[in-house]
């Protein structure tokens, strides 16, 4: 008795071989950040890679959103994506290795930003290039929010630091005492979105540089007649920062300190 694949005329060559993944869902991200063309974007903006071998930068990027999206909390849970034949079939291509991701990650940094850095004091580098390329990415992606849920004119820029203790032996000590590396962010406060980010000393004086950060934040969205409110601790209540937003026509909201 002739095999089915006979019997209808095809002849199977290497037969089929089954993969399978627990994360099939994440297939709706990855239809998303195509279609938005995050993927074209980061390749675009992001430097050029020496060599024409392994990922692509926008692959990469959509790796590390991929990795967030699934509950990584570091570098190393790459390497649970990277195993996953079913993950790599919806991709097309197989993740990073966690060390290849770190080197990647460690691009972005450009040492010789850091030659100002004195011993004694506070120091915010400049950004490097390949930041500044990032932050293209994510300004497409505000600007697709944007366009594609309305969420309304009303704006609240809410700006905040927080520090995260460290044992790094060149970190510096913050104003509670310990060591501390200093994450300050500006959040779209109606979205949740995050416009405006930056990793600082932890010695850095919260209020240093708050109005090129809200500014900047308010930089990243579409141009539109938002109706702007900045919201901060004490670390804004400085008259000239207070008189510069006044000067942009934005109100201010307090949070306790």
């Amino acid at each position: 008795m002739k095999e089915p694949s006979e019997r209808l005329g095809v002849k199977l060559v290497g037969g089929l071989r089954e993969v399978s993944t627990p994360w099939a869902g994440v297939s709706l991200v990855v239809d998303l950040f195509r279609k938005l063309e995050m993927d074209r974007t980061a390749d675009r903006v992001l430097p050029a890679k020496r060599s024409s071998k392994g990922l692509k930068p926008g692959q990469t990027v959509e790796s590390f959103v991929l990795l967030s999206a699934l509950g990584g909390e570091h570098v190393e849970d790459m390497e649970l994506i990277r195993n996953d034949g079913g993950l790599a079939a919806i991709l097309g291509y197989q993740p990073p290795a966690a060390e290849t991701a770190r080197q990647w990650l460690d691009s972005f940094h450009d040492e010789s930003l850091m030659a100002g850095r004195a011993s004694q004091g506070s120091f915010i580098p400049p950004e490097s290039g390949a930041l500044a390329g990032l932050k293209e990415v994510d300004r497409k992606t505000i600007w697709a929010y944007a366009r594609n849920f309305e969420p309304g004119l009303d704006v609240t820029l809410d700006v905040d630091t927080q520090l995260i203790e460290t044992n790094r032996v060149e970190a510096r000590y913050c104003y509670e005492g310990y060591k501390a590396d200093q994450a300050m962010k500006v959040c779209w406060a109606e979205t949740l979105m995050v416009l405006a980010d930056e990793y600082r000393d932890g010695n850095v004086f919260p209020g240093k540089d708050i109005v090129r950060m809200v500014d900047g934040a308010f930089d990243m969205l579409p141009p539109r007649e938002w109706r702007v409110k900045v919201r901060s601790d004490s670390a804004a209540y400085d008259q000239d920062t207070l008189d510069h937003w006044d000067g942009r026509h934005w109100g201010l909201r307090s949070t306790p300190t």
